[in-house]
């Protein structure tokens, strides 16, 4: 299961920090991925070169791959085949992005807190929608693209167990969580639980 796809549970986004120690965070990440049910980790690097990318996508994609949870990249769409990762969170052309990929790789849009942004990302193909950072104008956008719209939707940019909560329950199917959250064991297990309960899975 991956962003790509829909269900009724509200599942875990995880999100990478601006920049990765290797020999630590692959013990971390695999930690978290086996603790929860995780459908998607995004690498998010920040000022790094496209080596850099490879060689972290080279160690920690098969971390996420081989537990079922969709790899994808921060922008980068030109990588994603080279290094074989899932797909790519776009916040830019949609268009384009999807039209470098194959239908097999995912293309996420990111979309603020802009209907008109995510009506145009689904209409080019994007396979979720991601409203964030969290704010009143996010939560409503999440509500509303679940009622009237069939891609998934995604809440980009939760710090807090409490804005991940308001998120589940505004209605996305996922709540992407900063590294600085679910780095923390305590606070990922609980926003598990809580996402899990509000969802009933």
């Amino acid at each position: 299961m991956s962003p790509g796809d829909q269900e009724a549970a509200c599942r875990l986004y995880l999100v990478s920090p601006p920049q990765v120690a290797l020999e630590s965070f692959t013990a971390e990440l695999a930690t978290a991925l086996d603790a929860h049910d995780v459908a998607c980790f995004m690498l998010a690097l920040n000022d790094q070169s496209d080596d850099v990318w490879r060689q972290t996508t080279k160690a920690l994609g098969p971390i996420a791959q081989s537990r079922d949870v969709a790899f994808v990249l921060l922008g980068h769409d030109y990588l994603v085949l080279d290094v074989e990762a899932d797909g790519a969170h776009i916040e830019g052309s949609v268009e384009a992005g999807r039209a470098s990929l194959p239908d097999d790789r995912i293309v996420g849009a990111g979309c603020g807190s802009s209907r008109h942004d995510a009506m145009i990302a689904g209409e080019a193909g994007a396979d979720y929608v991601a409203f964030g950072p969290p704010s009143p104008d996010a939560q409503a956008c999440l509500t509303w693209w679940q009622m009237m719209m069939e891609p998934p939707c995604v809440a980009l940019g939760c710090q807090s167990v409490q804005q991940a909560v308001a998120a589940a329950e505004a209605g996305a199917d996922f709540v992407a969580l900063n590294y600085e959250l679910w780095s923390d064991s305590a606070s990922l297990a609980e926003i598990a639980a809580a996402v899990a309960k509000i969802t009933g899975h």
